[in-house]
């Protein structure tokens, strides 16, 4: 696993649950993804809202279907698959209040494919926030993989520290007992640059005109950064494996050569440092293509041409 993309905003962003579940990843997507040079793709679930809490939190069946055949059909693509608990606020915010539910997801979803290859790899929860406590969110991680564990003994298993998967988090990481773990983050910064204009953040929506130059500091800035938190957790924890799970610019007011001076900077300082990493995302608001499925040149570019 070195480069990937996430299929962001698809599966984690459906709310008409009492109607027919209707697919929203494209044919298109599986194709293009190969060509393009990729070799991973996370895939973020929202399994919470799809859950029926009066029966044991069973999830319910047409949603589970479309996210097998579309897991099936990355992989048949011989792309690996990141397979996660995206988007449950609840427990992002109160891990111990809401983990019942969690390990019954993932007791549903480490038997449904507990067969699978093992190119098809978990992630225990995207983003637990600053609101849990490190405490909490060790113990509530460290009891997931266990569950998974019992009908996925072998399987690679992503795990974070909170802080909506933050790098200085990692610091305050305890791992589970469990000798095959990968160890994730996700990396934003200079936020002001990455999310100037973003609709869903109150401090940034009205935020523009935020350059990033990639000089000399810009860079080391970056590679420091990584390197103090990922490099270091990695280096005292038996040379973990590390994936980068997110990073991105948002589109609407960073210019486009910003975006892409930004994004081969964080690639190159991951792909120097040993690490794979996982761009945000496929399509939507960061996206490698734009909403009408035209092709982001400099983010190709940033991401794929050496």
């Amino acid at each position: 696993m070195k480069r990937g993309i996430n299929i962001g905003d698809h599966f984690e962003n459906t709310y008409d649950t009492d109607k027919e579940f209707i697919n929203p990843v494209k044919d298109w997507y599986y194709d293009q993804i190969v060509k393009l040079g990729f070799d991973h793709v996370r895939l973020p679930v929202r399994w919470s809202i799809w859950t029926d809490d009066k029966n044991g939190f069973k999830i319910k069946e047409n949603f589970f279907y479309e996210v097998e055949k579309t897991v099936k059909r990355f992989l048949d693509c011989g792309l690996e698959v990141i397979l996660n608990v995206h988007h449950f606020r609840e427990a992002m915010d109160e891990p111990m209040k809401y983990s019942k539910k969690l390990y019954a997801i993932w007791e549903q979803v480490g038997e449904r494919f507990a067969n699978y290859p093992n190119e098809l790899i978990f992630e225990v929860m995207n983003e637990p926030t600053w609101r849990a406590t490190d405490e909490e969110w060790n113990q509530v991680q460290a009891e997931a993989v266990k569950v998974i564990r019992k009908t996925n003994p072998t399987r690679r298993i992503e795990v974070c520290g909170i802080d909506y998967s933050g790098l200085v988090a990692l610091d305050r990481l305890v791992l589970p007992d469990d000798d095959n773990l990968i160890a994730t983050f996700h990396f934003y910064d200079p936020f002001e640059f990455t999310h100037q204009g973003a609709e869903w953040s109150p401090s940034m929506k009205d935020t523009k005109g935020i350059r990033w130059l990639g000089t000399d500091d810009d860079k080391e800035f970056i590679m420091a950064r990584i390197v103090a938190h990922a490099k270091n957790f990695s280096r005292t924890h038996n040379n973990i494996e590390m994936n980068l799970g997110e990073f991105g610019a948002y589109y609407k007011y960073a210019k486009p050569e910003d975006r892409e001076n930004w994004t081969r900077c964080v690639r190159e300082c991951c792909e120097k440092l040993g690490f794979s990493w996982t761009y945000w995302d496929f399509n939507r608001n960061f996206g490698l293509f734009d909403f009408d499925g035209n092709l982001r040149q400099e983010i190709a570019d940033a991401l794929l041409k050496d």
